[in-house]
């Protein structure tokens, strides 16, 4: 499976998965013309993306999909609850609803979207797994529950949250409204918070996770060298870590390890 943070952080956030000729995307917060120079920067074929996942309407995941789903002729994949074309002026391609907690099968492609804990309606999470690979974007989320953790542990790959450094936000020029609506358990993960996820792992020893990204990082309240100085303090995890500064392309792939 290869894949790819088109970008991340607090102004916009794309991710790709892929396998042979079948593309899913998941969330656009850049225009339209923006994810596809960035596709093509990256190498990966628009005509390829047969859904769009939503995670949640805030705009920094919202921006660009009605037009990115027009364009595509592509259907947005959204919580039952969500009525998107009453979100969206002039309205998506076609919508998909799922409900948190079921599986679904898209083209060979299995996805259990899950609850997450944000202030934005009807907000989810994602588990993939494709060609026996499985993915899980859990961010957007104030507090991780028991039920995010067991998706989290079957995972190979991780796109983990870590939005904050927990003294920037309270020292930082943000209203205290906002830096409590940050911090609550409606807000955002912080670093503190990420890499206590991946040293629960570690010492439980029992998930599959493999390889993990640092993500949607705040550009006020965080940086890459904050938060790899917090982790040289406190990461124990002992697996591939990645750290996405705000904006970066990056990109990948995982194997399925029978196929090694």
């Amino acid at each position: 499976m290869k894949y790819a943070i088109l970008g991340s952080g607090s102004n916009a956030n794309s991710y790709l998965f892929s396998s042979g000729g079948f593309s899913v995307i998941i969330d656009n917060g850049f225009s339209c013309r923006e994810c596809l120079r960035r596709m093509d920067v990256l190498g990966f074929d628009p005509s390829l993306v047969e859904y769009i996942f939503l995670t949640h309407t805030h705009g920094d995941h919202l921006r660009g999909v009605k037009v990115l789903s027009k364009k595509l002729r592509t259907p947005v994949v959204v919580h039952k609850m969500c009525r998107l074309n009453s979100i969206v002026s002039g309205g998506v391609y076609k919508t998909i609803p799922v409900e948190p907690g079921d599986e679904y099968s898209f083209n060979g492609l299995r996805v259990t979207p899950f609850e997450t804990s944000h202030d934005a309606p009807h907000s989810l999470g994602y588990s993939f797994s494709l060609n026996g690979v499985t993915a899980t974007i859990l961010s957007d989320t104030g507090v991780v529950t028991e039920q995010m953790y067991a998706y989290v542990k079957k995972s190979d790959l991780l796109f983990l949250e870590a939005n904050y450094n927990e003294t920037l936000l309270e020292t930082g020029s943000y209203p205290r409204e906002l830096k409590r609506r940050i911090a609550s358990s409606k807000g955002h993960l912080s670093n503190s918070d990420a890499i206590e996820i991946m040293n629960r792992l570690q010492k439980e020893g029992d998930s599959r996770v493999r390889e993990v990204y640092f993500c949607h990082m705040s550009g006020n309240n965080n940086s890459p060298e904050k938060l790899a100085e917090e982790i040289k303090k406190g990461l124990l995890w002992d697996r591939k870590y990645v750290i996405s500064p705000r904006g970066a392309m990056q990109k990948g792939e995982i194997h399925n390890e029978t196929d090694k």
